[in-house]
C-alpha cells in the first residue's frame, strides 16, 4: 500500500477507472452479440436497429 497521500489518491482513481472499462467493455460486447444474433437471423430491421444501438455504445 502506498504511504504518499497523492499515490493513495491515485489507487483509487484508477480502480474507479477500471471498473468504469469494465462496463463500458461489456456494455459494448453485448451490443456487438446482438448485431451478430440478427444478422445471423436474418432480420434486416432488428439487425439495423442493433447496429445503431451497437454504434451508440462504441462512441
Amino acid at each position: 500500500m502506498a504511504n504518499i497521500k497523492s499515490a493513495k489518491k491515485r489507487i483509487l482513481v484508477d480502480r474507479r477507472n477500471a471498473e468504469r472499462n469494465k462496463a463500458i467493455k461489456s456494455k459494448v460486447k453485448t451490443a456487438i452479440k446482438g448485431v451478430d444474433a440478427a444478422i445471423a437471423a436474418g432480420d434486416k430491421d432488428a439487425a439495423s436497429k442493433a447496429l445503431t444501438t451497437a454504434i451508440s455504445e462504441i462512441n
